[in-house]
């Protein structure tokens, strides 16, 4: 390869590879790896508790969905019973939007102002906007805040509000947390956000916000597994005055839902075996905030950008080494990309860690599949130095065309006709017909693997095989069965060859057939068309010793047509490489089926020569057509 062509190999392939992440390809496994690298469970903070609505609060006030807001004001009320030791701040993540009953209402309001640190729950609404000028549809703003679900107005005048939208990636993994939504011309912070300063402003301190995508979606680091955070305190014993206020005073106090039944849980990065509730969500992001651990995504372009300059790097290389060092650098790239992203997520900077080791690994494979044509290349120049092969071919060729049958038997019983047309100067598609007696017409039909020198050798032999049997054996399934154990014995090249194979009785037309391996056979009774016969395939000649041959039976009437063929006609492809099929082949088929045989297939070559157009043969076209007219009663 030259130095104009390995350079634009190079690039080309960077190219390619760097827009495999570009395209979304790698983002569900990228996820996966993320979350095992960066995420590792540290020590819950012990100024944020959680009071659970669980199992236990249902066995007590009954099902969740006939409490009334008596009991979230009881519990408020617990949490102010003592003004030595209030809680620092108290999230509810319930949403309590519009009236219900006003005594309920009231007391609940009443408790939320007696505490003077609560944030209540409000949720945003998203969908698609779209923008109406003089009745015509001018912007549609997907993801757009629709409306937002606030808290009864009693209850919103005296506490602070944030939301409580859990926003999950396309996996259904909750990985960010938004930390506001757009509210009107300004935002609504997200209740870990408000908790978070509310907590802060009672210390005398200020909460900072972390750089987050869009400024709201955050990557949160998270501290506490499922359960970590909850201790397993009921709201049914804050009600009752079982918890101590030591238990609270002076920190945050989360009241959420605790219960799998309510389905408020999610799948987090930090494990995806267990659900973690929402409220324990918040609590995680509340202890983010507050120690300041929040981390910067570097935006895909930059790193798409590095990573295309690092895979020209890296293919220059190990174009340059042979495969073992080349493998060896490689896998430490791979590794060294790997630990980078870990630095840089302890640098608070999260990155995407599969990026890079992935890129580096195709680039090997580039280098790798490069060798391995340039080492071909050499070996068939140096074959095609020490061979004088246009004389060869011709002589083969010739050699070749003389073993097919040209002449076509004259008997008033049928009509036959066939040809090979070679993709090359020789083929490896074979047919034959000749009789084994006076009654009975063997047909065949085959498909060496392969193309060139040995698939013609190959399909001398098996011809001359398949017509030594078939003059001593009337059972398809034997024949084959007979042949294939003689080709799988002289076998060093572990070749291969399709069959159909046919014995006709021209005195009935009853036609014993065996298929190995080979394309489905063409059948047209008279007064229908062609049609495919789908038989059973038995496995390729040659492939193993053993194999056995089930053998089927037609019944020919008189005027109907058989047509064979090998897969060079169904798989002939154009100049965009979209193949013939066995549709077209019908079709063609079908244009002349009440023609002679060799009509017939005149008609499927100038189909395929259509089709086909100016791309170059790729296969071998051979096919044969029998008509069977039967025998004349005597008079």
């Amino acid at each position: 390869m030259d130095k104009i062509k390995r350079i634009l190999l190079i690039l080309l392939s960077a190219l390619l590879v760097t827009a495999l992440p570009a395209a979304g390809a790698l983002r569900r496994v990228d996820r996966w790896t993320q979350d095992r690298l960066f995420q590792h469970a540290g020590v819950p903070s012990g100024n944020i508790v959680i009071i659970g609505i669980d199992d236990a609060a249902f066995d007590l006030f009954g099902p969740y969905n006939t409490w009334d807001r008596n009991i979230m004001a009881s519990a408020l009320e617990a949490l102010a019973a003592d003004p030595e030791k209030l809680p620092a701040a108290v999230a509810v993540d319930v949403l309590y939007a519009g009236e219900t009953g006003a005594q309920a209402d009231a007391r609940l309001a009443r408790a939320a102002e007696a505490l003077g640190c609560v944030v209540t729950a409000s949720m945003a609404e998203f969908g698609d906007r779209i923008t109406w000028e003089g009745g015509v549809a001018t912007a549609l703003e997907s993801g757009a805040v629709l409306g937002i679900e606030r808290p009864f107005d009693a209850l919103r005048d005296v506490t602070v509000q944030g939301h409580i939208n859990a926003m999950v990636d396309s996996d259904g993994v909750l990985r960010h947390a938004l930390l506001s939504v757009p509210d009107g011309d300004g935002a609504l912070p997200s209740m870990p956000v408000q908790t978070a300063r509310l907590y802060l402003e009672q210390r005398g301190e200020a909460l900072s916000l972390p750089a987050a995508k869009a400024g709201v979606h955050f990557y949160v680091p998270f501290t506490g597994e499922p359960g970590a955070y909850y201790d397993g305190v009921s709201i049914a014993a804050l009600c009752a005055g079982q918890v101590p206020p030591g238990y609270w005073a002076g920190k945050i106090v989360l009241i959420g839902v605790c219960a799998p039944s309510l389905q408020d849980a999610y799948f987090t990065s930090i494990d995806q075996g267990r659900q973690m509730y929402g409220v324990e969500f918040q609590a995680n992001v509340i202890q983010s905030l507050l120690e300041g651990t929040g981390k910067r995504e570097i935006a895909d372009l930059p790193q798409l950008i590095v990573l295309f300059l690092l895979c020209v790097i890296a293919l220059a290389l190990f174009l340059h080494l042979s495969v073992g060092p080349g493998g060896i650098l490689a896998l430490c790239l791979a590794a060294l990309g790997m630990g980078l992203s870990l630095l840089l997520y302890r640098l608070d900077w999260v990155t995407h860690p599969l990026w890079l080791p992935v890129g580096v690994l195709l680039m090997y494979l580039v280098a790798l599949a490069e060798h391995y044509v340039r080492a071909a290349r050499e070996r068939r120049a140096l074959a095609l130095e020490k061979e004088r092969l246009s004389t060869e071919l011709s002589l083969a060729s010739r050699i070749q065309s003389s073993a097919l049958p040209k002449d076509f038997p004259e008997r008033r019983e049928l009509e036959i006709c066939a040809s090979m047309t070679p993709a090359k100067e020789v083929g490896g598609d074979l047919y034959d017909y000749f009789l084994i007696d006076d009654d009975h017409l063997a047909l065949l039909i085959g498909d060496v693997s392969g193309k060139g020198f040995p698939a013609a050798l190959f399909m001398m032999v098996a011809m001359s095989l398949l017509h030594h049997v078939s003059m001593g054996e009337k059972s398809p399934a034997k024949i084959l069965q007979t042949v294939n154990a003689e080709l799988c014995a002289r076998n060093p090249e572990e070749m291969f060859v399709t069959v159909w194979l046919g014995i006709l009785e021209l005195s009935t037309g009853r036609l014993t057939a065996a298929n190995a391996g080979h394309e489905y056979p063409a059948l047209k009774a008279p007064g229908e068309s062609f049609d495919l016969l789908r038989d059973r395939h038995g496995l390729v000649l040659g492939a193993m010793e053993n194999a056995r041959y089930r053998e089927y039976e037609l019944q020919l009437r008189r005027g109907e047509k058989l047509f064979v063929y090998t897969d060079g006609i169904p798989e002939a492809n154009n100049a965009a490489q979209e193949l013939f099929g066995p549709e077209r082949m019908l079709a063609a088929l079908r244009t002349r089926e009440e023609d002679s045989p060799a009509e017939i297939m005149e008609a499927v070559r100038q189909a395929v020569r259509a089709y086909v157009g100016d791309a170059p043969q790729f296969d071998d076209l051979t096919m044969l057509c029998l008509q069977y007219n039967g025998r004349e009663e005597e008079p």
